[in-house]
């Protein structure tokens, strides 16, 4: 079903008192709403037909594998009233789409629907106004199936949309968490009733385990093909060697994770199953770190940040628990984007010199990873005399900290 078309740093120093806790995390103040409602009138009845990763919820369909298509289930589709889900700003419109801008910066996309003409650029909406009326089959490029397209993406303002995020922490949908794997066609027929009107008060969330991979293909799966798609890591905790924590494993503190796959902070956090107490995420384009504790709700917010392949974060383990990361399943080649000064990345491939390893990487300055074993770092500098390089081999998984004078963008593995 097809939607619209979408359109300096820290030093060494600095990341040391991080890992000693001097380093004071930038708090949020944004309040923990828990969730959307169903974009339809209080007390109808809706079902997920197409859930993440179909052949038009895809990486390839303009970023968009968290998006759900949903038809009512209590009445005809066709012409059902379409309520916003949000408070915010309109901040654009087509002929069958629009977007919501929300207090936190995120951009709720409804397509498939007659828009009412008030609503243009820039008009502020409220949860429970209407906003037009869902097109019959056939019409506004639905596929021929009446139903509503909803999905939630970061923007860089001006109606621009980046990559969806899943529909967990402040928003999960009617107060349930529909976490992300790599799924074909995740939480299809899960059913809701709508709970939304004016002033709509979120209900505690009903929270899901993640769903466990499948290794059939679907049809279409676009770039979520099972018949190639590598076991995603972070759903196999518990379930194999490679997750055995090794004896010698250090004693709580601090880890550096790397992330596999592309997933929510919060679903990083569960899918790990780990003695974590909290996650702390690195924004290098602002330089910034955004704590996240799945108990504290002024957290929320970073709950739902979206988090790619090659990224990496820090993991405050519990006292007196023995825990480590493991390693990735299989080498993938990931692109990642780096910002000017301190990036947090992660290895994706297989054990490698540094040197080799970082071949490519464009305007390269130096590189320090934390070994929680021994609690010390380790540094490359490729101008830097061999004796004062301590950091020698990147291992598969490693979370380390790379330094680059430009933003450019590095390809593992080309």
């Amino acid at each position: 079903m097809s939607a619209c078309s979408r359109a300096a740093r820290p030093i060494l120093a600095i990341a040391l008192a991080l890992l000693a806790g001097v380093l004071l995390l930038l708090p949020t103040t944004a309040r923990a709403e828990g969730g959307v409602p169903i974009p339809a009138e209080a007390g109808t009845t809706w079902s997920i037909i197409a859930g993440y990763n179909t052949g038009t919820h895809s990486e390839a369909d303009g970023n968009d594998p968290h998006a759900i298509d949903i038809v009512r289930t209590d009445a005809a589709t066709d012409w059902t009233e379409v309520l916003s889900p949000v408070d915010g700003e309109v901040t654009w419109r087509g002929d069958e789409c629009l977007t919501i801008r929300d207090s936190a910066g995120y951009a709720h996309l409804l397509c498939h629907i007659s828009i009412h003409a008030r609503f243009q650029r820039g008009v502020q909406v409220s949860i429970g106004d209407d906003l037009g009326m869902v097109y019959p089959a056939g019409l506004a490029l639905n596929g021929g199936v009446a139903h509503i397209h909803y999905a939630i993406h970061e923007t860089y303002g001006g109606g621009y949309l980046a990559h969806s995020i899943p529909f967990t922490g402040r928003y999960a949908i009617e107060g349930r968490e529909l976490h992300y794997t790599t799924e074909y066609n995740l939480h299809a027929n899960v059913e809701f009733t709508s709970t939304n009107v004016p002033g709509w008060i979120a209900p505690q969330p009903v929270v899901e385990e993640p769903p466990a991979e499948t290794t059939e293909p679907g049809p279409n799966t676009g770039p979520h093909d099972h018949a190639t798609q590598q076991p995603d890591p972070e759903t196999y905790v518990d379930s194999g060697p490679a997750w055995i924590v090794p004896a010698d494993a250090p004693v709580g503190g601090w880890r550096t994770i790397g992330v596999y796959q592309r997933t929510s902070v919060a679903g990083l956090f569960a899918n790990l199953n780990s003695p974590l107490r909290e996650l702390v995420v690195h924004n290098p384009f602002q330089d910034t770190f955004h704590r996240f504790d799945p108990t504290d709700e002024a957290s929320a917010q970073i709950a739902v940040r979206s988090l790619q392949p090659g990224q990496a974060v820090w993991a405050l383990v519990e006292p007196q628990a023995r825990w480590l990361p493991a390693p990735p399943v299989a080498p993938q080649s990931v692109t990642i984007r780096l910002a000017a000064g301190v990036n947090m990345v992660s290895w994706q491939g297989p054990d490698r010199d540094i040197a080799n390893a970082l071949r490519n990487v464009d305007h390269l300055e130096r590189a320090y990873r934390y070994d929680a074993y021994t609690d010390t770092w380790a540094l490359y500098n490729p101008g830097a005399p061999d004796f004062l390089n301590t950091l020698d081999t990147l291992k598969a998984g490693d979370a380390f900290h790379l330094v680059v004078s430009a933003g450019s963008m590095w390809t593992q593995l080309p």
